[in-house]
């Protein structure tokens, strides 16, 4: 049953219990939000040089095809803003760059020839190193689509982060994504994090008042955890999954 209010859509995103369950939902709320398209993308940590992607699509299949054959994720100039910031981005900000960057141009040239002409999208980003982000696209040049699109933003914003959370909470239950069901012991997270400060063993071992042997036992105990054979791949690991980070304190 299509949804016909933003609480709607959340409780549907909340009872989902498959991908395409969620599919659904967000091809309702594009239509709710009067697009023709969307996209779903995550990014997850399971390694720096070969994470894990996520997609929930209902783009045209075509353009999905040769984005990905054509490997687009590298040069899309939308995807490169949602990696480096937390704020929307309509696709017409992306016109300064076209003037300017020729890659760039060719591949918005190429989007909008698939019925991509306008839209605007919303990245996530979390504690856990996992990125984001969700898509609405329209046929309508920028000028025609500018002011529905502002209307819906609020919205959209705010079913993005449920969306994000939906999906999460259906691959984490399916332990579909093994590194986010990680728990270093609060001894390890310590090591591992003057480790990364830069401190030996020996000293990481004074700050903690407890013995090398014992730094050690914790470092090798969460680099197994990990998955990682040494220590500054179990520090790289730990930094880009969300497991140490800046102490507030």
């Amino acid at each position: 049953m299509a949804q016909t209010s933003l609480n709607g859509f959340i409780d549907a995103l909340s009872r989902a219990g498959s991908l395409e369950a969620i599919h659904g939902v967000c091809s309702d709320f594009c239509h709710f939000s009067e697009s023709e398209h969307f996209i779903y993308g995550a990014r997850i940590p399971t390694s720096l040089t070969q994470p894990s992607f996520i997609y929930v699509s209902g783009y045209p299949e075509k353009w999905r095809e040769r984005y990905l054959e054509r490997n687009y994720l590298c040069i899309d100039p939308v995807v490169a803003h949602c990696t480096r910031s937390s704020l929307p981005i309509n696709w017409s900000q992306v016109a300064p760059l076209e003037k300017k960057n020729k890659q760039a141009r060719m591949f918005m040239d190429e989007a909008r020839d698939h019925g991509l002409r306008s839209g605007i999208s919303f990245p996530v980003h979390t504690a856990c190193g996992e990125s984001a982000m969700f898509s609405l696209g329209s046929s309508d040049d920028h000028k025609k689509a500018g002011p529905r699109i502002e209307a819906m933003s609020p919205n959209a914003m705010l079913f993005t982060a449920h969306l994000h959370e939906a999906v999460r909470r259906l691959f984490t239950q399916a332990d579909h994504l093994p590194i986010s069901q990680i728990t270093l012991t609060e001894r390890e997270k310590q090591c591992l994090l003057w480790a990364a400060e830069g401190k030996t063993t020996w000293e990481t071992a004074r700050i903690l008042k407890i013995s090398e042997r014992t730094v050690i036992f914790h470092v090798q105990n969460a680099a197994e955890k990990l998955n990682v054979v040494n220590r500054q791949q179990a520090i790289a690991r730990a930094i880009s999954t969300g497991l140490i980070a800046p102490q507030l304190n």
